[in-house]
């Protein structure tokens, strides 16, 4: 098996040339289903800090909707399932969509859509209780953060929720290629975007800095 972390690096740089960002996690999840490689943060489990911040907020969701943004194989959309919410899911590489369907037939139902962040659904816009968003944004370029995270924002319907996690740094330190960490100066974009931030916390662990964020849409005329 390749080394995942050499596979990665030269996918991305081979995207790059081909003025295609987003264009390096279709060639790796199809060799990473062939065995030949590895996806890095495929840890067939849900995200702990995501189960941590459902936990304390003992958030639930009978008769809700949620989308998990940049989903790959799916188990944060499948716990969000299990807490009751209609979850949609989606991804850019239809690979790793049908690799998330494939491992959970016999689970909650979720609708797993292969999608372009910037060609979703029109019927999206506006239209979920939660959103969740890990670690996408920060694998895109930091030339496009105001663009990505617009578009993420537009998906929160008001008085939704949207709960962010990305790796942090200080706005006064260099962003030095993928993964390209979030600052506050980034993430006030989703303030820009007509989001109301409800929480903040920073958090390190592997000694890495790591922002978990939760803003909500604020109601017309709060």
């Amino acid at each position: 098996m390749t080394d995942a972390g050499d596979s990665v690096g030269k996918r991305i740089r081979e995207a790059w040339d081909q003025d295609n960002p987003a264009g390096w996690f279709e060639p790796l999840y199809a060799a990473a289903q062939r065995g030949e490689t590895a996806v890095p943060w495929a840890f067939m489990q849900p995200n702990p800090q995501l189960l941590t911040w459902l936990d304390a907020k003992s958030i639930t969701g009978e008769g809700k909707t949620a989308l998990v943004v940049g989903c790959g194989l799916g188990d944060d959309a499948q716990a969000l399932a299990r807490r009751g919410f209609e979850v949609t899911a989606f991804d850019v590489s239809e690979t790793a969509i049908s690799w998330a369907k494939g491992r959970f037939v016999e689970d909650e139902p979720v609708e797993y859509v292969a999608v372009d962040l910037f060609n979703t659904p029109d019927a999206w816009t506006g239209a979920f209780d939660l959103v969740v968003e890990i670690h996408t944004i920060q694998s895109l370029p930091y030339t496009i953060d105001a663009d990505v995270i617009a578009k993420i924002a537009s998906f929160v319907k008001p008085a939704g929720t949207l709960w962010v996690m990305a790796l942090g740094r200080e706005p006064d330190q260099p962003r030095r290629g993928i993964p390209w960490a979030l600052s506050r100066t980034e993430l006030a974009h989703f303030i820009t975007a007509g989001l109301r931030e409800v929480a903040f916390d920073e958090i390190t662990f592997d000694d890495v800095k790591r922002f978990c964020v939760e803003y909500t849409r604020p109601i017309k005329g709060e």
